[in-house]
């Protein structure tokens, strides 16, 4: 015979048992995850290529652009564009803002990049890409044609760069979900950016199988566009300057960019494709 208090304490069990928040079930997180990103250095002749993003579940993507967008409000400044910013005078809303702020410009353009790297910092979202040395990829390129068919240009291996370690910041979660890419529009590049992705898809069955679309998007209405601009300016700006001192350390926005340089981009250095040369030379049994 079963004691009256089981039947109390099975009870407070079940009344407590609701109140507990349910598992969650693979079908309930819908995940899909975005990686919105951008280039520095477009130009065919440039002398680096920077590309870089941010890859977040869908969710994550909303209360980041609202804390964005707030803190552009704050400032009371334009769409984030870093060419713009470092060079008003050749964009007529930031250099009403370099006017308006006067002597204090310089001071107050980075305190606002600063505020918004923060919300960067603060935000599930996390950084890929790549920075390329592309005077010296094309010089290896010109030199072996195995390298260049390997590995195209330079736009190509920043952007796999970008898709790659963005499926694979995801698989700590998910690896067979669907990953969106979202790049910025610009006629320059929109349509070397998707024969090149065709070409990925081809080359590579895993990119194939995660990334199932490809948008182009106005950056002024999406902030992870914005964002990304940021790091891949900021982390072509520290390429340069360890190319010129080895010993340069990465600069405050940076690792706010990146989690204290924890997703810090890729840096593609001379040495670093030298390198891939010779692996790849190894692998076919080619003798240095």
């Amino acid at each position: 015979m079963q004691l009256p208090y089981r039947k109390d304490v099975s009870l407070q069990h079940r009344r407590l048992e609701s109140w507990l928040p349910e598992p969650v079930e693979q079908e309930d997180w819908v995940t899909v995850f975005h990686v919105y990103a951008d280039a520095s250095g477009k130009l065919s002749n440039s002398d680096y290529t920077s590309f870089c993003g941010y890859v977040a579940h869908v969710s994550e993507w909303q209360s980041f652009t609202f804390e964005w967008e707030n803190c552009r409000f704050k400032w009371q400044v334009p769409p984030i564009h870093m060419s713009a910013i470092m060079h008003p005078e050749n964009h007529p809303e930031w250099l009403k803002v370099k006017t308006q702020w006067g002597a204090e410009w310089e001071a107050k353009r980075d305190a606002m990049l600063l505020d918004l790297a923060a919300t960067v910092g603060r935000a599930a979202i996390v950084c890929v890409g790549a920075v390329v040395d592309a005077g010296h990829f094309r010089k290896i390129a010109e030199a072996d044609p195995d390298f260049k068919s390997l590995f195209k240009d330079t736009m190509y291996l920043a952007l796999h760069t970008v898709v790659k370690q963005g499926i694979e910041k995801t698989e700590v979660l998910d690896r067979h979900s669907p990953i969106s890419l979202v790049l910025d529009d610009d006629q320059e590049y929109s349509i070397m950016c998707y024969k090149l992705l065709q070409a990925m898809k081809r080359d590579d069955p895993k990119v194939k199988e995660r990334i199932h679309s490809l948008a182009f998007v106005n950056d002024e209405s999406f902030p992870g566009v914005q964002a990304a601009d940021v790091a891949a300016y900021e982390s072509r700006r520290l390429m340069v300057e360890e190319m010129k001192n080895p010993n340069t350390p990465p600069s405050q926005l940076l690792q706010l960019l990146t989690l204290g340089l924890t997703h810090q981009p890729l840096h593609y250095t001379p040495a670093y494709l030298d390198q891939m040369q010779a692996d790849m030379r190894a692998a076919k049994g080619v003798k240095p």
